[in-house]
């Protein structure tokens, strides 16, 4: 099964990455992320990141996507 890859750039300077089962799931999760902040678990400690403090959310999504055509900047 393909997984789809997902990239979170925190304003501290560290990025997290992490796969989901595919695109669809990846937009969910980058949407969720954006609207509500990121929460990562180190060392046993979790740390929640608000919305501000993520400066963005990347994954690959497939040229035939309805939404990657729709919404592609020109």
């Amino acid at each position: 099964m393909m997984m789809t890859k997902i990239t979170v750039y925190l304003q501290d300077g560290r990025t997290r990455e992490y796969e989901v089962a595919d695109a669809i799931k990846a937009r969910e999760h980058a949407h969720r992320i954006v609207n509500f902040g990121w929460r990562d678990i180190e060392n046993g400690k979790m740390t929640y990141y608000p919305t501000h403090q993520v400066l963005k959310v990347v994954f690959p999504m497939d040229k035939l996507d309805k939404l990657a055509t729709e919404y592609e900047a020109q």
